[in-house]
């Protein structure tokens, strides 16, 4: 065999082993490649929810032991997907700290992978024109602000603020009842002139992705509450709160 076709050889198994040494290093160190697509519909709730649902889905079905990890990597990753794939599990029945996970896990997605920023946020919900909010999109804001300061005692500081707590006639029942309408909570948001950062914003945002996604739609927040001393997942396992197709009232 001449020097030439040695060297040949030589080249030829290197270049064969630098690509099979790259491949499993990009495998090792690689994300899940995350391309939008970006259109008009792209920042709203429904398109977004799309999107988490996938994402998650991934995360919890991936074959790590395909992708060339270290021993110590594939460990770590393990644990992160048991963890998920409990929290996921654990926030339908209802467990706060099951649904902290889940929530930081959406508002990550969201940023870093989804491309939210400041700029693009207010067409999922309109937080910079006040008069484009529905009641609902209100009375999330007004929850959410509440939480950071009184954490599950929210909704009861709110209701005795504003005097919430007291009988009243709705158009066409005959009898009164203890109810808080979207007319009230309209004033409500008025009066507190609320001002929310692009975390604060975000936030709002997982929360009504995650409502619909794992909670339990429009009443999510509100049954964690604590009212009277009373837990709001009591209330509401009791049938006793209002049902969240009630869309002028709470």
């Amino acid at each position: 065999m001449s020097i030439t076709n040695i060297i040949l050889i030589v080249v030829v198994l290197a270049i064969a082993g630098y690509t099979i040494y790259y491949i499993i290093k990009k495998k090792k160190t690689a994300e899940v490649e995350v391309l939008v697509d970006v259109d008009d519909k792209t920042y709203t709730i429904e398109k977004m929810m799309e999107f988490v649902k996938k994402r998650l889905d991934e995360i919890t079905k991936i074959n790590l032991y395909d992708i060339g990890l270290s021993e110590e990597e594939l460990k770590r990753r393990k644990n992160k997907k048991y963890e998920l794939k409990k929290a996921l599990k654990g926030c339908t029945y209802g467990d706060v700290n099951d649904k902290k996970y889940v929530k930081e896990l959406i508002f990550d997605l969201l940023e870093h992978e989804y491309g939210v920023t400041e700029e693009n946020i207010s067409k999922s919900i309109p937080f910079d024109i006040p008069s484009l909010l529905t009641a609902q999109d209100k009375f999330d804001i007004l929850i959410y602000t509440y939480k950071k300061e009184f954490g599950y005692e929210a909704l009861t500081e709110i209701i005795k603020k504003y005097d919430l707590a007291r009988l009243k006639y709705v158009e066409g029942e005959t009898k009164p009842s203890y109810v808080i309408t979207s007319e009230e909570i309209e004033e409500i948001y008025e009066k507190e002139n609320i001002v929310l950062s692009f975390a604060d914003k975000l936030s709002v945002v997982v929360q009504r992705i995650y409502q619909h996604y794992k909670g339990y739609s429009s009443i999510d927040e509100v049954r964690d509450m604590n009212i009277d001393g009373i837990s709001g997942r009591s209330i509401w396992t009791s049938r006793k709160f209002l049902k969240p197709s009630c869309t002028s009232r709470w």
